[in-house]
């Protein structure tokens, strides 16, 4: 047979597979392997036939022989699975035949019409004993699953009034399970054999036997008990009526009805009636609690979410957690009272909340203008009429006052929001247009976030607030900022000297009115504009300013340079520098703000670099002229007028250019003057005479050398004063260096009278013996020496002249004189030492250890003797004077 006419075969055998679950469901496992392993040989034989037909002529035979190895293979699976079927059916049928008995009792029909169908024949298991065992299984299963069908049902009827029962007397007695383990053990029937239905069927009797006997022990349990039960369900429906549950009128009357006939009734069957009455009411209150905690959640929740309210925990309490899956009455009854004492507490937070928002209505009608708010009195009319009517509202109202308080509020939040987001918006061009005088940081802090615009009317206000604050001062400080930069080039403008202040008048004078249009304004954009139109207007009058200033400066300068020129002044190389410099000062200012310090650079320029530096010439120039003069002056030239009035010159120096100029004009007249020229010719011709006398002197003293370099320099004197220069300073010249002559000159003679002094002193001590007591003599008697003895004052005050001598005609008299007097004061000092010989003799007799009135005495009668002795005054007075200054050396020495 080919794979095809298996293929059939094998449906049939599924179908007789079919068959024997539904007899025996047991039997589901092992028949499917079964199944299973022929439907897997049978595919292999269909795969050989495939390659059979598509193999080539070499592989053909073995191919073949696989073919017909899995056929044969197949042939005998089948037989085999045949024969194990067969004995599965002739046991389920052996089973059938045994409870027959049983069966009559239950389906008398069924049972005979199933008893009379024969088991076939199975021998082999080929094909004909596989279709004589399928036609028996189809037979039989019709006839086994009408008769299994009833019997179930009957078993589980059975097996459901005992677990009633069971039920029924657990509540009210100890039931010994053992008793009903059958009853207890099992819940169904179903997929039970006929076998074991039968068997379960006769031990669910016994069990119904056991509950029978037991009947009047739970009856008269079960009376006290339902009237106890009865009694408890009307207190809860006392309770639940207090709570607010709205129960039918009729429930109560069939409580009273039904506790009435609880204690008339006498059979089981009575009272399980009056229980299941009492379990329906019951169910009844229950499912009545159930939807009230159900509908209460949901009914309070609904309002509150209609009103536009949110539900969560910070505007409701958060309902309780209650469950309403059970049948307890009692427990049902506690959730219930949870959810009234819930929307109890929901109205008081709903109350709270409206509460909070009539505050934030109210507080808003404070700030009308910020919050919008047109009619203030009827808003807070509806504000008290509203608090007054929520001390005893439902949730109902409270939503309607919620409802309208909230529109409000959010009326008044969006008009806040709007004012801080424009604040915002002037706050942020504040932050980046003037950063560079507001400290944004600081700023910052006061302004409130995008996304902070969310809070209740109090923080909202209070943000406004601060924001309005922050921009107000943010726009005060930009403004004084502006302010106190125009004042800043206004002042800058007037350091500029007052020469050049005019010429900047008029910019000074528009940034005066500028500065006090913005100090009228309050908005950031005009004054940034206007700022900008100062700014503009001020830069086009700069550079016409700056222009202007340099060509009055190069006016000056030219004005000055050609008065220079005519004194004969050159002007300095770096002056020539600066005036280049001054003239590529670029005038095109940047801003406004950069005037000043092109103002100033220029007028520095022209000050610092040229005024400045022509004026330090002058000065020098004024200096070396007034030393030059005051020279002349010492050596008697007579120009007190001309340093008079170059004193006036230093004392009030020039502080323009062109005064520098004016004196420079004034330095030339003088140094150009005939009468100057004339004093200092007298001084030269003075000066050449006294040199020329001087120089015996000089020659007399053995000074070759000296006289020579004199008489050379003398020679060139005439040479000199030949140049007919129209200044002075030629002859100027040559007058202080003959001046330097004399001085030198003085200065020598000075020493000569020096090195005479010195030499005559020499002489002196050579040549006198008594010297030293001469010297003591003159040195305390001064006056009456020199006009009695020798005028030694006369000598000194010509040593003092001589030395003090400025003048050179004086200082060669007094040398002269001084030589002639020292001259006769060594002849005087020599024959002073004559009138000594004669002292020894009057000094006989002195005892310098005598006592003081002695010596006095012993001088006094010398002193005497001497003047008896000596008529001439001039050798008694020295000789008095002498013998006083000899005892008082001798005392000396003594001690």
């Amino acid at each position: 047979m080919d794979s095809h006419g298996w293929r059939r075969e094998l449906d049939k055998f599924a179908e007789l597979k079919g068959i024997l679950v539904s007899v025996n469901p047991a039997m589901e496992e092992q028949s499917n392997r079964q199944v299973r392993h022929l439907y897997d040989i049978f595919a292999n034989l269909s795969k050989q036939e495939n390659d059979l037909t598509n193999a080539g002529v070499m592989k053909k035979g073995k191919v073949k022989k696989e073919v017909e190895k899995s056929a044969s293979e197949l042939e005998d699976a089948f037989m085999r699975a045949t024969r194990d079927f067969a004995e599965h059916f002739r046991k389920e049928h052996k089973d059938v035949i045994t409870i027959a008995p049983k069966l009559q009792e239950i389906k008398p029909a069924e049972t005979k019409a199933i008893a009379a169908i024969s088991f076939p024949g199975v021998g082999a298991g080929d094909l004909k004993d596989f279709e004589k065992l399928l036609e028996f299984a189809k037979t039989f299963a019709n006839v086994y699953l009408v008769i299994h069908a009833d019997v179930t049902r009957e078993v589980k009827s059975t097996l459901d009034e005992n677990k009633a029962t069971v039920d029924t007397y657990e509540r009210h007695i100890t039931i010994d399970k053992g008793e009903v383990s059958t009853t207890v053990a099992y819940d169904d029937a179903t997929a039970l054999s006929m076998r074991d239905l039968i068997i379960l069927n006769d031990k669910l009797h016994e069990d119904k036997t056991y509950l029978d006997g037991r009947k009047d022990e739970v009856s008269r349990l079960l009376s006290s008990s339902l009237v106890s039960d009865i009694g408890s369900l009307q207190a809860s429906v006392e309770t639940a009526s207090r709570l607010g549950l709205d129960l039918p009128m009729e429930f109560s009357q069939q409580l009273r009805i039904l506790q009435r006939d609880a204690g008339k009734a006498n059979t089981l069957t009575e009272l399980v009636s009056l229980e299941n009455q009492l379990h329906t009411s019951r169910l009844k209150l229950a499912n009545m609690l159930r939807d009230k905690i159900i509908n209460i959640k949901h009914e309070v929740t609904q309002k509150i979410v209609d009103g536009g309210i949110p539900t969560t925990s910070e505007v409701i309490p958060t309902p309780p957690t209650v469950s309403v899956e059970g049948e307890s009455v009692a427990g049902l009854l506690s959730s219930y009272q949870r959810m009234v004492e819930w929307e109890g507490q929901v109205k008081i937070a709903l109350r709270e909340q409206v509460l909070e928002l009539l505050d934030d209505v109210e507080k808003a009608t404070e700030f009308p203008e910020d919050t919008g708010i047109k009619d203030v009195i009827g808003v807070r009319q509806f504000i008290t009429n509203s608090k007054k009517t929520l001390k005893d509202a439902e949730v109902d109202e409270m939503v309607r006052i919620y409802l309208m308080a909230s529109g409000m509020n959010d009326d008044n939040k969006k008009n806040i929001i709007d004012s801080i987001r424009s604040y915002l918006a002037r706050f942020n061009e504040l932050a980046t247009s003037a950063d560079r005088v507001l400290d944004y940081a600081q700023l910052s802090k006061r302004a409130p976030k995008v996304e902070e615009l969310e809070g209740g009317i109090t923080y909202l206000l209070e943000s406004l607030s601060s924001l309005r604050i922050a921009v107000d001062s943010g726009v005060a400080t930009f403004k004084d900022a502006c302010q106190q930069e125009i004042d800043a080039i206004v002042h800058d403008l007037q350091t500029i000297k007052p020469a050049y202040a005019e010429i900047f008048m008029p910019i000074i004078v528009d940034l005066d009115e500028g500065s006090n249009r913005i100090m009228k304004m309050d908005d950031f954009s005009e004054i940034k504009t206007e700022m900008r139109s100062i700014k503009e207007t001020m830069l086009a009058k700069a550079n016409d300013s700056l222009e202007n200033l340099r060509y009055r400066l190069g006016v000056k300068i030219r004005l000055a340079a050609a008065k220079l020129m005519g004194a004969g002044v050159q002007i300095p190389p770096d002056v020539s520098e600066a005036i280049s410099e001054l003239n590529s000062v670029g005038v095109a200012a940047d801003n406004v703000f950069g005037l000043p310090a092109i103002a100033r650079k220029m007028v520095e320029i022209y000050e610092k670099k040229i005024s400045s530096k022509v004026i330090i010439q002058l000065d020098a120039e004024v200096d070396a002229l007034t030393i030059s003069l005051e020279k002349a002056q010492s050596i008697g030239v007579g120009v007190e007028k001309e340093l008079k009035m170059l004193q006036g010159m230093k004392s009030k120096p020039p502080q323009e250019l062109e005064d520098a100029a004016d004196y420079f004009d004034k330095l030339m007249n003088l140094t150009t003057s005939p009468a100057v020229h004339k004093k200092i010719r007298e001084r030269v011709d003075e000066a050449y005479v006294q040199i020329k006398n001087a120089v015996s002197l000089f020659e007399n003293q053995g000074m070759s050398e000296f006289v020579e370099r004199l008489k050379t320099l003398i020679n060139q004197v005439p040479a000199k004063l030949e140049n007919d220069s129209p200044h002075v300073n030629e002859a100027l010249d040559v007058c202080l260096t003959l001046a330097n002559i004399q001085e030198e000159m003085l200065t020598v003679i000075k020493n000569i009278a020096n090195i005479s002094a010195q030499k005559y002193d020499q002489e002196l001590k050579e040549k006198s013996q008594y010297i030293s007591t001469i010297e003591r003599v003159v040195e305390k008697h001064p006056d009456e020496f020199s006009k009695i003895v020798f005028n030694t004052n006369k000598m000194k005050k010509l040593e003092s002249t001589l030395a003090e001598s400025k003048g050179l005609d004086e200082a060669i008299a007094s040398f002269h004189e001084l030589e002639e007097i020292r001259r006769k004061w060594l002849d005087q000092a020599i024959a002073m030492d004559d009138w000594h010989k004669s002292l020894r003799m009057f000094m006989t007799g002195f005892s310098a250890s005598a006592k003081a009135e002695e010596r006095d005495k012993f001088i006094e009668d010398a002193i005497r003797k001497i003047r008896e002795t000596y008529s001439r005054e001039d050798i008694s007075s020295y000789l008095a004077w002498a013998i006083k200054e000899s005892a008082l050396a001798l005392v000396d020495k003594k001690k």
